[in-house]
């Protein structure tokens, strides 16, 4: 054995040759082609291992691994320096000693008749540089580490061809069936890129961009089954070739697979976001830059690249994979098996929970993405995203591992091995039938199966495909496998596929509907181009520096944090900031900022404000709209869900008011203010529970089996104004679900009221529903003003109904009146739409006011085709300053900034949102489409000038919409 040793260190130039090729091969590439591809190369020294064959012969039948001497010791992943006096650092020489042996005693019993020992010429034995397959497979669930080459040398000693027959006889490498043994190079690649793609086609499905077809609604059931390939073929390396190295060296190692083309995707992501004004927030970039995104909660749905959470947990398992193998590569056959049964139950806990306490299976529909105002909200989150909710499915890879090897070994000493490879044979097959009939027959699916079948009630039929393409060790490598092993290439580029599938939707140019075969081309040119590119320079840089690679998250933090802090692009540069109609009249820009920053988590929209002595207090909506689709129920029966989410929440903040500046605002002098506002989270419902999760409206299509659910997170439309010296708002708002539910037929929007608010939040806000409206229709835009002591709403415009009402919610009819050209247009155009917008404001300046000079109340209204339509004309309206407070006037059509939405295609709308009048200074707030807060600001006299009108006029203007 010293002599082999010294034969092999001492080998010649070619080997050396070789094993630079195939590491330089290895240093820029995290997958190595097809060993096939290298050419063999030929050792010219000489090795008389006669003696020491005779000596071998009891030895196990397994290659002999042996390390060749280096000039500093290295780690698989680590660079490659090549050095002219010994083979590539971290090399590894595998020599099939038990055929060399073979051969050489079947070519002359070891002796020759002058009873010398038979030299084996090495000239003529093959090395190949086919990489250690234990190291091959030693990747992740997408990506595999670069691993050092291997140096194969197998020899093929010319003797006389009964001999060679002999020596054929003794050849492992095949099975009898003629298919090679399936050992532990693994045919997984076409099996990981075809996973990569049905995540990709999930993504588009639940963005309701691809057709409805009921398949592409699983693909998000494939991400734990990464996880479980993860543990599989790092315990098997580890039960093979157990490394003695610390936790944190272990992690390090491991993170060259991931870390720099996730980091090197961060950056694209951070400036589409910045475009778009969605940036997160600093702790979330500087989470996910080391991470640790999916460790909390709050930041997992708000991160860049939020798909990529899955990269988190794969941290957290290699900080425990040495403690979990210690505990694992004891265990004996009914241990494993017990084990995975346990495992395999773990996920129907999700079920049984519900049910025991009588709560709904499906209890996590009332999350909305991106929702962290609840315990709900955030146990929703760590189910669907936490390290620890997955620590059983990557458990389960290596209990699996575990059984591929005992079930090996059993196989080995069988009589009939067949009873353990026949069964390999349609094992991946009937695990993907299984999966097939859960992913095409809604008849079968699982129940909470948005929970179960993500923690993953599929872990069995995941778990057949993953032991059935693996196979056993000793054992022939089944068909299937041997079949997908030629397309093994492909999982060179399912990571990249994977980690750039939304960076490459965001650069698809068309809108709505994409052509999935085109996305799918373009996705995985873009994913061959990164892992060319890219990712093997970027590992290359990676391993080679293991220092440097420490700063790297840090660095990565500054840039995104960087990019973060610039200036904001305008967010509306289809708007102006102001617009001067003349010297009394114009529009502009509100300025109000989110406290929370970005609007990622929406734009402000549909302000409203009240002057307070020197204060200005302000409310506005906080609004994004987003559209999810999945597969679902409906009545008992499975149809396609469509999620129509409108993440709503009231912000509101005061700032001092310039009342000098507020004077000549209409004449275009500066803002005579500027807040910042915080979402109004201590408002609660009379339960005193925080106001989310609320009633979902839900419509049933049954011409394509959809159910189209309406779901709204928070309050709309706030209306500020001042009652008996304290701050109140009025908002609309779904109901807030009860403990019962919401009861049928009222899941329709209500109008609440919260009084004595505390706009710095030092106490909880209690809302109350104002009880006089319907509870099966929709009740919305009731305009608050305050008549002496008494606080009323302006139910409706046509006909004039007033109500009274009170802070805690209850109210009364108190007076109806008809206004003359209004009602003979409601009775021209009967499918027109009348409501009221904003707040009343008591008037009482004759001299501003010369079209009206008595006292009188301003308020807004508007107008729409019918109850589908989507734009809004405006008009300002007068009443009488006492009851029955009937209408006196009514504007022509107010000019108002329209703009389309954000999230939908749609025509471009405005809505009045706020009135305010102080000192002859008319503001009358407003949302230009759902994503700029403007003002039209006047001087009262301007305004009086839309009212100089006759009736026969008001109905032209009116009509005109």
């Amino acid at each position: 054995l010293p002599t082999l040793l010294q034969n092999i260190g001492n080998s010649g130039q070619e080997v050396d040759a070789v094993n630079g090729k195939e590491a330089d091969r290895q240093c820029n590439s995290d997958r190595l082609e097809d060993p096939s591809d290298s050419a063999p190369s030929r050792n010219e020294s000489i090795i008389d291992i006669g003696d020491l064959g005779h000596g071998l012969v009891g030895l196990e039948p397994h290659r002999l691994s042996l390390v060749a001497p280096t000039e500093r010791p290295t780690e698989i992943g680590e660079p490659c320096e090549k050095s002219e006096k010994s083979t590539e650092v971290g090399d590894e020489l595998i020599i099939d000693i038990d055929r060399l042996i073979a051969e050489h005693i079947a070519s002359s019993s070891s002796v020759s008749e002058s009873g010398s020992t038979q030299p084996i010429d090495l000239s003529k034995v093959e090395v190949s540089t086919e990489r250690s397959e234990q190291a091959k497979q030693e990747g992740d669930a997408d990506a595999a580490l670069a691993a050092p080459a291997s140096v194969e040398i197998v020899a093929d000693v010319s003797a006389p061809t009964e001999a060679k027959a002999q020596a054929a006889d003794v050849d492992k490498t095949k099975a009898p069936s003629g298919r090679r043994k399936a050992g532990d190079k693994f045919p997984l690649g076409l099996a990981r890129f075809c996973a990569s793609l049905h995540v990709v086609v999930g993504h588009l499905y639940a963005k309701g961009v691809t057709p409805s077809v009921y398949f592409f609604g699983w693909g998000f059931t494939w991400v734990p089954w990464f996880f479980m390939l993860s543990g599989f073929v790092l315990f098997t390396a580890h039960l093979r070739r157990p490394k003695q190295e610390g936790i944190l060296e272990y992690v390090m190692r491991r993170s060259v697979s991931i870390y720099p083309l996730y980091a090197f995707s961060l950056l694209p992501a951070v400036v589409m976001a910045k475009f778009a004004d969605k940036v997160p927030s600093i702790s979330v970039l500087v989470a996910q830059s080391f991470l640790v995104q999916a460790w909390c909660p709050s930041w997992t749905e708000h991160a860049l690249q939020s798909h990529c959470w899955f990269l988190s947990a794969m941290v957290v398992y290699w900080l425990l994979f040495r403690p979990l193998s210690r505990c694992l590569q004891n265990f004996n056959l009914p241990a494993t098996l017990v084990s995975m049964l346990a495992l395999f139950s773990l996920p129907w806990l999700v079920v049984l929970v519900p049910t025991i306490v009588d709560e709904s299976v499906t209890w996590y529909k009332e999350h909305s993405w991106g929702e962290t105002g609840s315990w709900l909200d955030l146990a929703v989150v760590a189910l669907k995203f936490h390290p620890g909710c997955y620590l059983h499915v990557f458990v389960l890879g290596m209990l699996l591992a575990k059984l591929r090897l005992l079930l090996d070994a059993r196989a080995k000493v069988s009589a009939r091995p067949c009873m353990y490879c026949f069964p390999m044979e349609f094992l991946a097959p009937l695990g993907y039938l299984g999966l097939a009939l859960v992913f095409f027959l809604p008849s079968l699916q699982p129940l909470a199966f948005k929970l179960s079948a993500r923690l993953s009630v599929l872990l069995p039929f995941q778990a057949a495909v993953l032991l059935g393409l693996a196979g056993l060790p000793s054992m022939p490598i089944s068909r299937v496998a041997d079949l997908a092993s030629r397309l093994n290439f492909l999982e060179n580029y399912s990571y990249a596929v994977y980690v750039f599938q939304f960076i490459c939707y965001n650069l698809w140019p068309a809108s709505g509907q994409v052509s999935l075969p085109l996305f799918l081309l373009f996705c995985v040119s873009v994913a061959v181009i990164m892992a060319t590119l890219v990712q093997k320079h970027v590992q290359n840089w990676w391993g080679k520096h293991p220092r440097a690679r420490i700063g790297v998250p840090f660095v990565l933090s500054a840039l995104l944090v960087g990019v973060a802090l610039l200036p904001n692009f305008e967010q509306n540069p289809d708007l102006p900031a102001s617009v001067q109609y003349d010297a009394r009249f114009m529009d502009v820009r509100v300025q109000i900022a989110d406290v929370e920053g970005s609007s990622e988590m929406g734009r402000l929209m549909n302000p409203s404000f009240a002057v307070q002595n020197d204060q200005v207090v302000i409310v506005a909506r906080r609004h994004l709209m987003d559209e999810s689709r999945h597969n679902g129920w409906y009545n008992g029966s499975a149809a396609v869900v469509v999620d129509q989410t409108w993440h709503s929440q009231i912000l509101m903040g005061s700032a001092p008011l310039d009342m000098e500046a507020w004077n000549r605002w209409p004449a275009g002098g500066a803002a005579p203010f500027s807040a910042e506002l915080t979402p109004w989270y201590w408002l609660v419902n009379e339960d005193r529970h925080h106001w989310s999760h609320l009633c979902v409206q839900e419509t049933y299509d049954e011409t394509n089996n959809t159910l189209l659910r309406h779901v709204v997170t928070g309050p709309e439309d706030a209306k500020i104004f001042t009652y008996q010296g304290n701050t109140t708002v009025a908002f609309s708002s779904l109901p807030p679900l009860g403990e019962e539910g919401c009861a049928a037929g009222e899941q329709v929007t209500q109008m609440y009221i919260a009084s004595d608010v505390h706009i710095e939040g030092t106490a909880d806000d209690v809302g109350h529903r104002l009880e006089c409206g319907e509870t099966d229709i929709p009740e919305k835009n009731w305009i608050p003003f305050v008549h002496g002591d008494e606080l009323h709403f302006i139910y409706q415009p046509v006909p004039h109904d007033v109500v009274m009402a009170h802070p805690d919610g209850s109210c009364k009819q108190a007076y109806s009146t008809n206004f003359a050209p209004l009602l003979r247009l409601k009775r021209t155009y009967p499918k027109l739409v009348i409501r009221g917008s904003g707040q009343a404001i008591f008037i009482s300046d004759t001299e501003a006011t010369p079209s009206l000079p008595k006292p009188h109340y301003l308020a807004m209204m508007h107008m729409k085709e019918n109850e589908k339509s989507e734009t809004y004309a405006h008009f300002a309206y007068r009443f009488s300053a006492n009851p029955p407070f009937n209408i006196l006037q009514v504007s022509s059509q107010l000019p108002l900034l329209t703009a389309a939405p954000m999230e939908k295609a749609g025509a471009a709308f405005a809505f009045v949102s706020g009135l305010s009048v102080v000192n002859r200074t008319v503001a009358i707030s407003y949302g230009a489409g759902d994503r700029d807060s403007r003002a039209l600001v006047m001087t009262l006299d301007r305004l009086d000038e839309f009212f100089d009108m006759n009736a026969s006029g008001i109905s032209a203007s009116l009509s005109s919409i």
